[in-house]
């Protein structure tokens, strides 16, 4: 029978046996292989959906899902342009009539079959939904990474070639933001991080960083003006979740004209945000936002990501406390890049 992990909202998990969701008009069915685990992921199990509409309980989980089409419909087919067997990175986000929902999120148990994110053996895909293929000769939990660069190749947009950038926060978003502007012609590109970052940090100089600072043990900004010869950094990615402090920092990394990109979800609101900084240094906030699931699988299947050195590690289903724990960073002296579940 199939299983599915239902989050309740409160902090409780279950792995259920549910039936193979029916075909209908107009969707597919996906067999999933595995789902990455972020941090959002760790907020919605704590009962915060960080989505719009503030998500729903209880629900299946997951929205960085590599599958298979099972089964698809004629108008699924014309659609999505793919076909039963092919392997594929489905969009987070479905675009319907009625606005934006995100897989994983935003789909009560009771509707259809209730089989809506990637924590499943099988899950629907609805009209509105988008799909791209991906490789065949990689493992699914190293093609999970798509979901990290979907983001990151929007988020480093406003970088020019050769521009320097400084990516605050070396979690698995900000080491694909840094494999993304490697890629488009980035100049220097700057990690910063926490003391416990380590293996983070030191991931980012393999993946594509020239510089990587401990800011626990070093001053960031010092570090950024020596990097530069005093000119500061064109571009900040503010890819840290967690504490807010990081959009102040960017405030003194960024040079005068430069831009800030707010991408990393906080948990409090920001004291001592002094706005008038904005219009006096003529600096430009733009958001992180945005999804470029083409783009991203494109790039995997050129060749043109390290998915072997972003995979971190992978759990089956059903170790899926295991998982959670060492991706919310629980495990007393292990670490991981990233974490994902092996479905299939």
């Amino acid at each position: 029978m199939p299983r599915a992990i239902v989050f309740k909202g409160d902090e409780t998990w279950e792995l259920r046996e549910v039936p193979k969701p029916r075909l209908r008009p107009g969707c597919a069915v996906l067999r999933v292989e595995a789902v990455g685990i972020c941090h959002s992921d760790v907020d919605q199990f704590r009962g915060h959906a960080p989505v719009p509409s503030g998500g729903v309980f209880p629900t299946v989980p997951g929205h960085e899902i590599v599958g298979r089409i099972e089964e698809i419909s004629p108008e699924a087919r014309e659609a999505f342009g793919v076909g039963e067997g092919d392997r594929v990175g489905v969009r987070s986000t479905v675009v319907g009539p009625d606005g934006r929902r995100v897989y994983g999120f935003d789909f009560p148990l009771g509707e259809a079959s209730g089989l809506f994110g990637g924590y499943a053996d099988y899950m629907e895909l609805v009209p509105g939904s988008e799909v791209h293929r991906l490789r065949d000769d990689l493992p699914a939990t190293e093609l999970t990474i798509y979901e990290s660069l979907t983001n990151a190749i929007t988020w480093i947009r406003p970088v020019r070639p050769g521009q320097t950038l400084v990516v605050q926060g070396p979690g698995h978003m900000g080491l694909a933001a840094i494999v993304a502007a490697r890629a488009a012609g980035a100049g220097t590109i700057v990690v910063a991080g926490l003391a416990g970052d380590r293996l983070r940090l030191d991931t980012a100089l393999t993946a594509g960083a020239d510089h990587a600072v401990d800011v626990e043990n070093e001053d960031v900004v010092a570090r950024v003006a020596e990097i530069t010869g005093g000119a500061m950094a064109d571009v900040v990615l503010d890819a840290a979740s967690g504490s807010p402090v990081t959009l102040l920092t960017a405030l003194d990394i960024a040079r005068t004209g430069g831009t800030i990109v707010a991408a990393g979800m906080k948990d409090r609101l920001l004291d001592g945000f002094d706005v008038s900084r904005i219009p006096l240094r003529h600096l430009t906030i733009a958001p992180g936002g945005g999804l470029d699931l083409a783009g991203a699988c494109t790039m995997i299947n050129d060749g043109k990501v390290p998915t072997g050195l972003l995979h971190g590690a992978s759990f089956p289903l059903e170790r899926f406390e295991d998982a959670l724990a060492l991706a919310d960073r629980r495990v007393p002296g292990h670490d991981a890049v990233r974490v994902s579940l092996r479905v299939a």
